[in-house]
């Protein structure tokens, strides 16, 4: 790191020395005598431990069960028992269909029996499902969704070799059987470790037998269903034979081996593994297993946390210990310089508010800012539009994550620039609209136009919720401050300076922020570049092995991101702010002439270009950084969080106070360009038109009051949005773009590019999007980048198939584009 650089760097890695696990000990086993190897699981509110075996010159094989409360903390002992003495088994609690039990083994042999434990009113219920095809003890298992799936163990006391076979079984259907899958290479494991991340089966560890003698492995691999192939990953620092399986998952990208040990005895540390970088570090104590080892060998999940029955040998005698274990997520910390900086970022966004009340003389200015804007600010608050805090945390995240198969759809603005700027922006500009929507009702009528703006307004509903929940989620883990807290701090100030300075401070706050959140952004991939072996040229090459630079997914699978779905989607996702949001639209009528608008349309696409190269590129560059500092890499809630905390945790002081504001501003752009927006469609659309006599004074105080009450409304979808299990807010994003929005942006194709539909076709387009829109996020496994072109699609087709059997009445001169509109 160059002198310079390293004198800036105030900021330290947070969360790196802290714990990951937390550890407390639950209501103990009541056994006069400690048993390894039991079977553990939960159902319903009740930890089910059942079987086991005392070690031991004379060991005893048990079959009773025993199961603790989880809520008064006692223990109970069930008359019946299970179907036989068993220990060994896999274990797997299924949250709607009960504690899985296969395999296992008693003092004289293995067990092929598989079948699901329950417990109602303190009886034991079971459900036999198919055996499986070979005996097994001392296997790995996990749940792919409804698929289970065991690999290694033995097949019986006398095998002289682990198993390397998997198995899978599909619970969701009555009528499947196991499946053999691809054998695990480089030779069979017993007690192996594993995980699941992203659908796919990792497996960690374990033990082979090499002329009947323990051999103990430390490699790792990872099982993708879909090519039934397995791939290498990254070698653990040591063996963790028999650490708790399934490891435990902390945040979006930790897996946690509990316990295990090698030839030289149990392990008195955590080893924490992220898939996404491939990299393994320590993560603090284990829990005190004594001097004999340990068994751990089953991890129970519950709410809040997992559940271990903890079989060890003291100095003092045996004892099982049953451990409640709680993920324990990071959470950082601000220098005082930062808070500083980020109160004077927001009390600065607000007196710019107060500034531009003054010139806010009546709707015009309100709305339009009196047509005072230079186009270049214009095309900047175009561009920033889009540049919210999804454009800057999502699209890092999903590159960081995976590739660059996504870059594309940050670049369709620049080609359908010239279609904006020569075909949709004269009927903008030369009708004299103050709403996109007025267009509407002089096509196809009023009832058009209420209902285009109504949908416009649910859109932007949507819209904030989802572009307001993901800084908040983020920065509440990087600042410590309550998501709901985050979320209701940017609605207020977004709430006061809109209301005080209409377009024209969203413009500049704008400008503003745009500024800022580039430049940050440089910044980070210059500090990222700095700490990379080699450079940036470093950084390419380690991406490039990987794969994280591939940009072109091929293929025809119209459920992932191949090529043409991507670009499909990419023009169909672009071109509905472009032509049908007021939101974008209000951007073009701001500036003096159309000329103007016509530069600021150019200016917004072109800074998409490098944008999205410094964007994705950032995704990439940290991706590589974590893989060569994974000790700095803290497990977070979602990968969504992964840039803010290394802008806390690694840009100067001060510095990274200012970008965390100008990530705050990204958000509050999102809300007041919304707020903004809906109160001029509301105001314009609906209250003037049933109110005409209203006069422009007492339409300016509509405007600021439909501002605040949007503003609140729009607070509190994204408070509801922060309560809901969301696992990529990206394709959240695209799901409510495509369902609220491609309708809407589909009445304007058709309305400019047709003559012939009327009202009763635009209103049966605008139906027969939505319909399709549901069926299609509801009911198909389409990918999210589609939705939109479906919405769309179908809008212009049924609009143009009812108006050719209904035809409109209306007059069209300078309304189609083959009338447009006089220059």
């Amino acid at each position: 790191m160059c002198p310079t650089l390293a004198v800036c760097l105030l900021a330290t890695t947070l969360g790196s020395d802290a714990p990951i696990l937390d550890f407390t000990e639950l209501t103990p086993w009541p056994q006069t005598t400690a048993r390894a190897e039991a079977l553990a699981g939960h159902w319903d509110g009740r930890l089910v431990l059942a079987g086991g075996t005392t070690p031991g010159p004379d060991a005893t094989w048990h079959d009773d069960v025993h199961v603790l409360d989880l809520e008064d903390r006692t223990w109970s002992v069930l008359d019946q028992s299970l179907p036989r003495p068993t220990a060994g088994a896999v274990c797997l609690s299924h949250p709607t269909r009960g504690i899985l039990i296969a395999g296992g083994r008693d003092g004289s042999r293995h067990h092929d029996e598989v079948y699901i434990l329950r417990i109602a009113s303190d009886a034991l219920e079971i459900e036999p499902l198919p055996n499986l095809p070979v005996s097994a003890s001392d296997a790995g298992a996990a749940l792919l969704g409804d698929t289970l799936c065991i690999v290694g163990g033995r097949d019986t006391p006398a095998s002289t070799v682990a198993s390397d076979r998997l198995w899978t079984l599909d619970l969701s259907d009555p009528k499947a059987d196991w499946m053999e899958r691809a054998p695990l290479p480089a030779g069979g494991r017993i007690l192996p470790t594993t995980g699941t991340h992203g659908g796919r089966l990792l497996v960690f560890s374990g033990y082979e037998l090499v002329a009947e003698q323990r051999q103990d492995r430390r490699d790792a691999w990872e099982w993708n269903p879909t090519e039934d192939e397995w791939t290498r990953r990254a070698d653990l620092p040591r063996p963790a034979v028999g650490a708790a399986s399934p490891a435990v998952a902390v945040g979006h990208d930790a897996l946690v081996l509990v316990g295990g040990k090698d030839s030289g005895g149990p392990h008195g540390t955590l080893l924490v593994y992220s898939p996404i970088t491939d990299t393994w570090r320590e993560g603090g104590a284990a829990p005190e297993i004594g001097e004999g080892g340990s068994n751990a060998t089953v991890a129970v999940p519950v709410a809040g946390g997992v559940i271990m029955p903890w079989y060890a040998t003291r100095s003092d005698g045996e004892s099982n210990r049953i451990l409640m274990i709680r993920p324990v997520l990071p959470s950082g910390q601000l220098a005082t310089m930062d808070w500083i900086v980020i109160a004077i970022y927001l009390l600065a966004l607000v007196a710019m508010g107060f500034y531009f009340a003054g010139r806010e003389h009546g709707t015009d200015d309100f709305f339009l800012a009196g047509g005072r804007i230079p186009w270049w600010a214009a095309g900047i608050s175009i561009f920033a539009t889009g540049l919210s805090a999804i454009t800057f945390m999502a699209i890092p995240a999903k590159a960081y994550e995976t590739d660059w198969v996504y870059f594309i759809t940050l670049n369709g603005a620049v080609v359908l620039a010239p279609i904006v700027a020569y075909v949709f922006l004269p009927f903008y500009r030369r009708l004299g609209l103050t709403t996109a929507y007025e267009y509407l009702e002089r096509r196809f009528g009023p009832s058009v136009r209420l209902l285009g703006s109504g949908q416009f307004i649910l859109a932007q509903l949507g819209r904030v919720s989802v572009v307001v929940f993901l800084p908040a989620l983020a920065l509440s883990a990087v600042t410590g401050i309550d998501v709901i807290v985050c979320i209701t701090l940017m609605g207020i100030l977004a709430i006061v300076y809109t209301v005080l300075g209409g377009i024209e401070v969203v413009i500049w706050s704008d400008v503003l922020q745009a500024v800022v959140l580039m430049g940050g952004a440089l910044l980070a991939a210059w500090i990222m570049i700095d700490g990379i072996p080699g450079g940036l040229a470093g950084a390419i090459d380690a991406a490039s092995e990987q794969g994280k630079l591939r940009m072109i997914n091929p293929g025809f699978d119209w459920t992932q991101p191949v090529l043409i779905v991507v670009i499909l989607g990419t023009l169909f996702n672009n071109i509905i702010p472009y032509t049908s949001d007021q939101a974008v639209i209000q951007r073009y009528l701001t500036t003096p002439d159309e000329r103007s608008a016509r530069f600021a349309i150019w200016t917004g696409g072109l800074l998409a270009i490098p944008s999205s190269i410094l964007f994705f590129g950032l995704g990439t560059l940290l991706w590589v950084w974590y893989r060569t500092h994974p000790e700095s890499l803290a497990p977070l809630g979602a990968v969504d969080q992964i840039l803010p905390w290394f802008i806390v945790t690694q840009l100067p002081t001060g510095v990274s106070g200012l970008v965390i504001a100008a990530i705050f501003a990204a958000a509050m752009s999102s809300i007041d360009s919304s707020m903004n927006s809906v109160s001029t469609a509301w105001t314009t659309d609906f209250h003037r038109r049933f109110r005409p006599e209203l006069d422009d004074k007492a339409a300016l105080r509509v405007a600021r009051w439909t501002t605040v009450l949007f503003g609140i409304v729009g607070t509190a979808a994204a408070i509801l949005i922060a309560t809901l299990d969301i696992s990529s807010v990206l394709d959240l994003w695209f799901k409510v773009l495509g369902l609220f929005a491609s309708g809407l942006c589909g009445l304007f194709i058709l309305g400019i590019f047709t003559q012939r539909p009327g009202t009763v076709a635009a209103i049966a387009g605008l139906a027969t999007s939505a319909a399709v829109n549901f069926v299609v996020g509801t009911w198909t496994n389409v990918n999210v980048l589609l939705i939109a072109g479906f919405g769309i699609v179908s809008c212009v087709t049924a609009g143009i198939l009812v108006g050719w059997f209904l035809p409109g009445r209306g007059e069209h001169e300078g309304l189609t584009i083959a009338s447009p509109p006089p220059a």
